[in-house]
């Protein structure tokens, strides 16, 4: 399942660094999310929850030039405690392997842009 952390700056790093991070929950395709967008594709919902993810992590930026950051995460079934509206929580840590792409938000720019997890590091500085 795929899944979408919006994080700060400082998160990223922490998360990068440690390798794993314990979210209280995460932005999902949750049964009910998908029922009530029963009229798309799981492509549009992946789209729609990464907006979503994006305007949260937009109130977490360090300053008001840096973009909101959210990490696109590969969930296991087995990870799952439980699921509401369009969010889970979690019964493990996700690791630092299950990260498959940043999607950034920055100001006055309406898209999200993707960077592969190998840009994430050597990115970091121009992020904050």
């Amino acid at each position: 399942m795929r899944a979408y952390l919006p994080v700060s700056h400082d998160e990223l790093v922490a998360f990068l660094h440690s390798g794993s991070n314990t979210p209280e929950s995460i932005l999902a395709p949750t049964p009910f999310y998908i029922g009530e967008n029963a009229d798309l594709d799981e492509e549009e919902i992946e789209y729609l929850l990464s907006l979503e993810a994006a305007q949260i992590a937009f109130d977490l930026r360090s300053s008001p030039r840096a973009p909101g950051i959210v990490l696109a995460i590969e969930l296991e079934p087995r990870q799952v405690n439980s699921a509401d509206e369009n969010h889970v929580t979690l019964n493990s840590s996700i690791t630092w392997e299950q990260v498959q792409c940043a999607l950034l938000l920055f100001p006055d720019e309406e898209e999200l842009i993707w960077y592969a997890t190998q840009e994430i590091e050597m990115n970091l500085g121009a992020w904050k």
